[in-house]
């Protein structure tokens, strides 16, 4: 019963929309501060053959700034199969920030659903820029959808846009997220598990591909010491 309402929802396109917009908000409101392990790929091509290849494992962290919005931070922990123990910055053909903060579920937000025309089908609702509206921050060829499971959680989203105006912007030009369950302060989150985003320029492309694990609560602990008394 439940798989068939919410597929019933999905053919209107309204009550598909609701729940994942509630979900979004949900998402941005109560999520907690924390940090993931991130397993990455990243590779650059021309002319379809594989120039740079670069493996390397991090630990990323996602907090709230003042304002509401969740900001990544991140710091290897290998490069190239050695340790890292200090961080450090290294040659990367790309990296991919955002995937926590600025995912599909964005594109579906009460403040952003003016920017975007939707449309359903069974469990897959598309979005695709509207044209002339101003203020919105994405171009006008960014398209995309999400797909949910038959409970009507997040699954999957994908968002793509035209080379050129991706690269103008610094954005990708395909993102695609696979969503599942992590339980958080005992509290269940719909997060990206595993993220591909690609950037094509005529012959060249650079493609991004990171797999999430262990994600877990993120505080900061600070020791206050007496202070130095000595004359």
């Amino acid at each position: 019963m439940l798989a068939s309402s919410v597929l019933a929802g999905a053919q209107t396109g309204g009550s598909l929309l609701d729940r994942i917009a509630t979900a979004s908000a949900a998402y941005r409101k109560s999520l907690p501060d924390f940090a993931c392990d991130e397993s990455v790929v990243s590779v650059a091509k021309q002319r379809f053959k594989r120039k740079v290849q670069v493996d390397f494992t991090a630990s990323i962290r996602v907090t709230r700034t003042p304002d509401g919005a969740l900001s990544e931070a991140w710091s290897t922990t290998s490069y190239m199969g050695h340790p890292t123990p200090g961080g450090g910055h290294f040659p990367l053909p790309s990296y991919v920030e955002g995937g926590f903060g600025r995912g599909v579920p964005l594109f579906f937000t009460a403040e952003n659903q003016r920017c975007f025309v939707y449309s359903a089908a069974g469990d897959r609702l598309s979005f695709q820029s509207r044209p002339g509206v101003h203020g919105c921050q994405e171009p006008p060829s960014t398209h995309g959808f999400a797909q949910v499971d038959s409970a009507g959680e997040l699954v999957h989203g994908e968002t793509h846009r035209a080379p050129q105006e991706a690269i103008a912007l610094a954005m990708t030009t395909l993102t695609s997220e696979d969503y599942g369950p992590v339980v958080l302060d005992g509290k269940e989150f719909r997060l990206p598990v595993h993220l591909y985003a690609e950037v094509k320029d005529g012959d060249r492309e650079r493609s991004f591909t990171a797999t999430y694990s262990n994600c877990r609560l993120f505080k900061v602990s600070a020791t206050i010491r007496p202070g130095d008394t000595t004359p």
